[in-house]
């Protein structure tokens, strides 16, 4: 990969993440301003779901970036930030009650 390629796949990666966490902030609201027609209300889970699997998109994202340029280095914090709030949201998944 030629030095101009590199960057500008990093600059559509960085593109990528920002826009998926913007799509899944603005499908979970959709989530939870749609009417429910299920006795259960379910929209409080699914929208953690969604907002669960795009940070984990963004996540992968946001690494595969920082693997190639090594910079930022707050991206590295982001990172740590980002996979804290994936291991937390699956706390309820693994922790017996």
């Amino acid at each position: 990969m030629m030095p101009d390629d590199s960057l500008r796949f990093t600059r559509w990666l960085a593109g990528l993440s920002i826009t998926t966490v913007i799509l899944g902030l603005v499908l979970a609201l959709y989530v939870l301003q749609s009417p429910i027609t299920s006795p259960i209300n379910i929209s409080g889970v699914l929208a953690l779901g969604v907002l669960g699997l795009t940070n984990l998109i963004s996540m992968a994202l946001n690494a595969v970036y920082w693997f190639i340029r090594r910079w930022p280095k707050w991206l590295l914090v982001t990172l740590v930030i980002q996979a804290t709030l994936a291991v937390a949201g699956l706390l309820p998944f693994i922790w017996p009650t």
